[in-house]
């Protein structure tokens, strides 16, 4: 069974961890039955497979060779891929009766290559594993080419007791995250409810959940999805997760992306000098294929769809009040004054409308693309083509809670995600004429594109781009999106006054950053991670061309796993690629990564890596 050098540094990792707790015997006991498994799979498709073993000992990424798919023995995936796992638990460490113990929670199939991806979630008691979801991917005979495991769909019996009812799962929630609340509950369904509060922005979700804090220490817990204005006006949404037992934390993570950058000032080059009104006249209808109900929501005619609801929140507490500005269309046509050269804030109808419009067809281009109602996508109504609905993107233009920025908040599927898009003084400096982020279409695509890969990657779980190395793939992810719809590659020239970086430190055209500069720490969050992320792609766009590429990102987020390294969503890329196309692209795509030290020999033994990083130029053979 063949093991690369990243894959054998992972491999190496995970047998560390099991031997603190268990037996060496055990542990190679594990391995030797998990090696076997893979051996026997191995001789039936007739090829090498690849195992990559976390660090916590599950298995995160399982490949067969392009086009030798283990051969699907039913016509419907859901079968398909129950039938694999019921198959082929060994090669999991799960055994036969574990795999009673997971529900089908996606089906989504793309229409590019005929792929199928179908998430089992882990389920004990009925209680969903949080982060615990394995995600089997097939060709269109229902072949299985591909299976992610999330880091924790290995449990034991939880250690302690469900003694809190959601309300007081709610209550200790507002706790942690310091509000001084006490939430009403609005909806229930057994342990699933739904609670309402003056200081809540949103809708408190709250459901049970089992946490895996460590080896052996599983527990019944409850998430919460909670949204509030901090000191400072701004918006905070975070997904708690607390002890079902005593309500005590065990973790916090924010749902919300924000664009940031590298700040220019008034004395920035004003080279993106935006002095006369360009806008055309184009349709609001939409794109049948994707929005089968149009863009507008009639009768009404307002910044209201199956897609997107869009307003000014000036005084930022997330509703369209009286003062707020949801422009109605004159004549069908939402056609308002704007002026390049006056400060942006005269022209809240504009912006509305313009921000509307863009969101509105980042929907239909990324539904093209794969991102449907079945993957997660953003809809009121999904038509009852799958996933959950009542989920359209709130786009809050020229928001109050902040300036210079924008951000996009991702809740699990059928929450409402919620874009804010703020005014910007980079160009002008304080007190001059202001730009707004809402007329820059870098922006609203960027925004948008963190709902797309939060959504997709790692099968639905949520929250999977958290670290250095994973989150800067999101901010990565985030500029090549809008970049390649654009054919541009600077990101907010026209909110920043400079054409040839942006918000940047250079265009991701003409970047220097490799893997290297990962490793070494010059890149050290994630926005400057996520420059190296975008070039590459970039690098990848410039070999393959435009079309192929964007199909190749969107169909590579849903092979890449939870919480992923950059190689991961390299092999992502890859595997979509042999699985759409043959492979037909394989060595050029290996040349634009191992051209930013992404190589056939690095490795990186999780999303936060950087010292431990091995960088490599090498191409495999044939290449």
């Amino acid at each position: 069974m063949p093991i690369s050098s990243h894959l054998a540094q992972a491999f190496s990792l995970s047998a560390l961890s099991l031997i603190a707790c268990t037996t060496q015997t055990d542990a190679t006991q594990t391995a030797r039955a998990r090696d076997q498994a893979a051996a026997a799979l191995q001789r039936l498709t007739g090829a090498p497979v690849t195992l990559e073993v976390g660090v916590t000992g599950d298995v995160r990424v399982f490949a067969m060779t392009p086009q030798f798919a283990v051969p699907g023995h039913a016509t419907d995936p859901v079968a398909a891929a129950t039938g694999f796992l019921a198959a082929h638990h060994d090669l999991l460490q799960l055994d036969a009766g574990d795999t009673s113990q997971f529900v089908v929670t996606r089906v989504d199939s793309d229409r590019a290559g005929d792929l199928r991806h179908v998430t089992l979630q882990r389920m004990f008691n009925g209680i969903p594993v949080f982060q615990g979801a394995l995600t089997v991917h097939m060709d269109s005979g229902n072949g299985v080419f591909r299976v992610l495991g999330d880091e924790s769909y290995h449990i034991a019996p939880p250690t302690n007791r469900m003694v809190l009812d959601p309300d007081q799962a709610a209550a200790a929630a507002a706790r942690a995250v310091g509000l001084a609340i006490s939430p009403t509950r609005t909806e229930a369904d057994g342990l699933h409810a739904v609670f309402e509060a003056p200081t809540l922005l949103d809708p408190m979700h709250v459901d049970p959940q089992i946490v895996h804090v460590s080896d052996g220490d599983d527990r019944f817990a409850f998430q919460a999805t909670v949204s509030w204005r901090d000191d400072q006006n701004q918006q905070q949404y975070e997904l708690v997760l607390l002890d079902a037992q005593d309500g005590s934390l065990l973790g916090s993570y924010s749902l919300v992306d924000t664009f940031t950058g590298r700040v220019f000032n008034v004395n920035a080059q004003p080279t993106a000098n935006q002095s006369t009104d360009t806008r055309t006249v184009v349709s609001f209808d939409g794109n049948p294929a994707a929005s089968p109900s149009g863009w507008v929501t009639t009768p009404g005619n307002k910044t209201i769809g199956n897609n997107a609801v869009a307003a000014t929140d000036l005084n930022a507490n997330n509703t369209v009040g009286t003062n707020e500005t949801q422009p109605t269309a004159v004549n069908n046509s939402f056609d308002f004054p704007f002026s390049a050269t006056t400060d942006a804030s005269n022209f809240k109808a504009a912006a509305v409308a313009n921000a509307f419009f863009l969101v509105n067809d980042y929907h239909d281009r990324t539904y093209l693309l794969g991102f449907t109602e079945a993957s997660g996508n953003f809809q009121t109504s999904n038509f009852g083509k799958g996933g959950a609905q009542a989920d359209p993107v709130n786009v809050d233009a020229q928001d109050g809670s902040g300036t210079n920025n924008a951000n996009f908040s991702t809740p699990p599927d059928g929450q409402r995600p919620r874009m804010q898009m703020f005014l910007f003084s980079l160009k002008n400096g304080t007190g001059g004429v202001r730009q707004d982020g809402d007329f820059d279409p870098t922006v609203v695509y960027h925004e948008n594109t963190h709902g797309l890969s939060n959504r997709l990657v790692g099968g639905g779980t949520t929250r999977c781009l958290g670290g250095l190395q994973s989150g800067g793939m999101g901010e990565g992810w985030s500029d090549w999106v809008a970049a390649a719809f654009l054919n541009n590659p600077v990101i907010g020239a026209y909110v920043t006054g400079n054409a040839i970086n942006g918000i940047r430190t250079a265009p991701m055209s003409n970047s220097p950053w490799t893997y290297n500069d990962v490793k070494n720490g010059t890149l050290n969050e994630v926005h400057k991670v996520g420059e190296l992320w975008a070039a590459t792609l970039w690098d990848v766009r410039t070999a393959l061309g435009d079309a192929t590429t964007q199909q190749l990102v969107v169909s590579g987020m849903k092979l890449t796993p939870c919480n992923p390294t950059m190689l991961n969503a390299r092999d992502a890329i890859i595997s979509a690629d042999a699985s759409i196309n043959a492979g037909a692209n394989k060595c050029a795509i290996w040349r634009a990564f191992a051209g930013r030290q992404m190589g056939t020999g690095a490795s990186s033994p999780n999303h936060n890596s950087t010292s431990a990083i091995v960088t490599s130029t090498a191409v495999p053979a044939g290449c």
